[in-house]
């Protein structure tokens, strides 16, 4: 999307600014690269978890610089993979998504990092979805793609009475 520009951000690194006005729910931008499997990443830091061993691997594009944050203002529309406003967004400010939203774990990945987002509920440690506070997981509970969502709907099913029973 023209109006986007790649930046150096204080304690993040390179991130990206709107130089434009964007309003909430418009679209920003579509995630591009390659398919791959968890095996077939070449750079974890530059790739969006889509499924439990499918990721999109950057291009290189704006996509790769979107940095997380707890509060963010933006997220991923797993529909048609692109970033939408979840606010309405002014010139000068930085474009954040939630990694929780579609990450399971980042420890496997190699990409936990301390987070330094400022904002008033943040969780501190980023490790992917696995690791997320229940009250963090249930805040960001809408937003999370389709593979989180099944994820999150296995681990809080009640377990089966005659599952208990069951030995190895």
């Amino acid at each position: 999307m023209k109006g986007l520009s790649i930046v150096y951000i204080q304690g993040k690194g390179r991130g990206v600014i709107t130089k434009k006005d964007i309003t909430m729910g418009e679209t920003i931008l579509r995630f591009s690269g390659q398919l791959v499997t968890g095996e077939e990443v070449r750079n974890p830091n530059a790739a969006l978890q889509v499924d439990q061993d499918l990721f999109l691997e950057s291009e290189g594009a704006n996509d790769e610089n979107l940095n997380h944050s707890c509060h963010p203002n933006c997220y991923v529309d797993f529909g048609d993979l692109t970033l939408r406003a979840l606010e309405d967004i002014r010139p000068g400010e930085e474009l954040t998504f939630d990694y929780n939203t579609s990450e399971y774990n980042l420890i496997d990945q190699g990409c936990t990092f301390l987070c330094h987002c400022g904002a008033e509920n943040c969780i501190g440690h980023i490790k992917g979805f696995r690791y997320a506070p229940l009250k963090h997981r249930k805040r960001i509970s809408r937003r999370l793609s389709p593979f989180l969502r099944r994820k999150m709907q296995r681990e809080t099913r009640p377990h089966d009475s005659r599952d208990s029973t069951k030995t190895c």
